[in-house]
């Protein structure tokens, strides 16, 4: 009697580590990068304005702002690639500072403006940290980039930086933007 015990018990251990195996399956999940949009000078913009061209050093911008719902619907999981420009004698370490402000559709974060315009101070401090670009070399009008993610549960947003070097962003519209793109999350 106990060797058809043992029997049952080992079939049992067997059937339950076959079992667990495939009902536990491993699925992958993905990102899966969708379509990007241009937050950039009106010279150049594919989507959403945002001056960046000639904006001084200790100042900034807001872009106009971007519906992500209806036919726009797009996923809350972002990649921000801002890229520019600086002109005069670069200075290593200093930095580019990029934030998103969102919008329940009657109250924006910092109580900015809906339009391209530009970013008082103080209103950073309200807004959504997205990250920086650190100066990395001496050479002006040489194109510096980075790349953040960024989450965005609302459905309207706008893209912003705060020009925290001692030089202005060069004068030139096609020099400059910021690529937001969406992050989709997909299970196989």
């Amino acid at each position: 009697m106990t060797m058809s015990i043992k029997k049952v018990f080992v079939s049992f251990l067997v059937f339950m580590l076959v079992t667990v195996t495939v009902a536990y399956a491993v699925n992958k999940i993905l990102v899966v990068p969708g379509a990007p949009l241009l937050f950039a000078d009106a010279a150049q913009v594919e989507d959403v304005t945002l001056t960046m061209s000639a904006i001084a050093a200790g100042a900034g911008q807001c872009s106009n702002q971007y519906t992500k719902t209806g036919a726009n619907l797009k996923s809350q999981n972002w990649e921000m690639r801002p890229h520019f420009q600086l002109t005069g004698t670069n200075v290593v370490g200093e930095v580019v500072e990029f934030y998103i402000a969102t919008s329940d559709g009657s109250n924006v974060q910092g109580n900015i403006t809906g339009s391209n315009g530009a970013l008082a101070t103080d209103k950073r401090k309200n807004l959504t940290f997205a990250g920086v670009v650190v100066v990395d070399q001496t050479t002006t009008n040489t194109t510096m980039a980075g790349a953040f993610p960024v989450r965005i549960e609302e459905g309207l947003f706008q893209v912003c930086f705060w020009n925290a070097t001692t030089l202005p962003l060069r004068t030139d519209t096609s020099v400059h933007g910021i690529r937001m793109k969406p992050m989709d999350i997909e299970v196989q």
